[in-house]
């Protein structure tokens, strides 16, 4: 009984030295793995390195080591301090400073229009979008007009209380032309024969102070003097009749010299208001009225020439003023 008893014990005691060795070998294992888990791989030579394939990266390092120097702008022979505040912009490679009258940034319009006057009361305030190219056509306050109209017309491109006339937007379209074309043709014992050729073809034999026209029931002319003069004609010195004539129509005295063709003719304005949006002011007549659409404002027609037309405004008796404008063609 005793020797199985030992048997026993000895068989525990071997199984617990071959545990005990298991773990020593394990635990010898696991510490040499960690270890190196714990080495750091091998760092590549620097002339190992590929040089940058790309050009952005060599622009860079070039830009990297340009050198650069700030010169402060300079106000009444004196440089302004760096920590005080210069409104400046880069233009075509050079530099603007927009407190100062020259360079100007966007001429004909000084610095001073863009940036507004500071020295005002209440200050102007700055234009929007005046590093815009575009600033002088653009239109500030709503009022119509570009900031260089404005400028043009000396108003406040800031107010739309101030603007320029709204004439400034009226522009001559075209002249057109309705002939009314006579010819005297001659005369002999204080009658006179006179042709109409445009319209309609058609003629007369009047005297003297005698009323007469060229349609049915209509009189617009009356002779009211005539001369005689020598003149030079292909076939040599001739006399021929000249006449003063007064058109009814109009209250307007003209001569008409014998042999020589004269146009009374009517004119029209076609006018063009681009005020906001474009609108067409059709078939105004020389010594008629129009109106500016949307406005209300009325003008009298004085003079229509082949590239301008002469205008004024109405009074509030509905008679021209003797304020003059002078509309051109565009």
């Amino acid at each position: 009984m005793q020797n199985r008893q030992g048997n026993y014990e000895k068989t525990i005691l071997i199984i617990s030295s071959l545990l005990a060795i298991g773990v020593a070998v394990f635990l010898i294992l696991e510490s040499q793995g960690f270890e190196e888990s714990l080495i750091l791989p091998q760092g590549f030579s620097k002339n190992d390195l590929n040089a940058p394939a790309s050009q952005k990266v060599v622009d860079a390092t070039e830009t990297m080591k340009k050198k650069y120097s700030w010169l402060s702008p300079v106000r009444n022979g004196k440089a302004v301090p760096l920590n005080k505040s210069v409104l400046l912009v880069m233009k075509g490679g050079n530099l603007y400073d927009l407190l100062l009258p020259e360079p100007m940034l966007r001429p004909p319009m000084p610095n001073i229009f863009l940036t507004g006057d500071q020295t005002k009361n209440p200050p102007e305030a700055q234009l929007p979008h005046i590093f815009s190219p575009n600033v002088g056509q653009l239109d500030a306050d709503k009022d119509g007009f570009s900031n260089l109209e404005e400028f043009n017309a000396k108003t406040d491109p800031r107010d739309a209380g101030s603007m320029p006339p709204y004439t400034d937007k009226l522009f001559l379209i075209k002249r057109i032309s309705h002939d009314y074309i006579l010819l005297l043709k001659g005369g002999s014992d204080g009658t006179f024969q006179i042709q109409r050729l445009v319209p309609t073809r058609a003629s007369v034999f009047k005297p003297m102070n005698e009323e007469f026209g060229f349609d049915k029931n209509t009189l617009r002319f009356k002779i009211l003097s005539n001369r005689k003069e020598t003149a030079e004609t292909k076939f040599g010195p001739k006399e021929i009749y000249i006449l003063k004539v007064l058109d009814m129509s109009t209250q307007k005295e003209f001569e008409m010299v014998e042999g020589k063709e004269v146009n009374l003719a009517d004119y029209e304005a076609e006018f063009e208001f681009r005020w906001k949006k474009r609108q067409v002011i059709p078939g105004v007549k020389e010594g008629g009225t129009f109106q500016l659409p949307g406005l209300g404002k009325s003008y009298y027609i004085l003079k229509l020439e082949e590239n301008k037309a002469i205008i004024a405004p109405l009074g509030a008796d509905g008679k021209p003023t003797k304020e003059t404008i002078e509309i051109k063609q565009g």
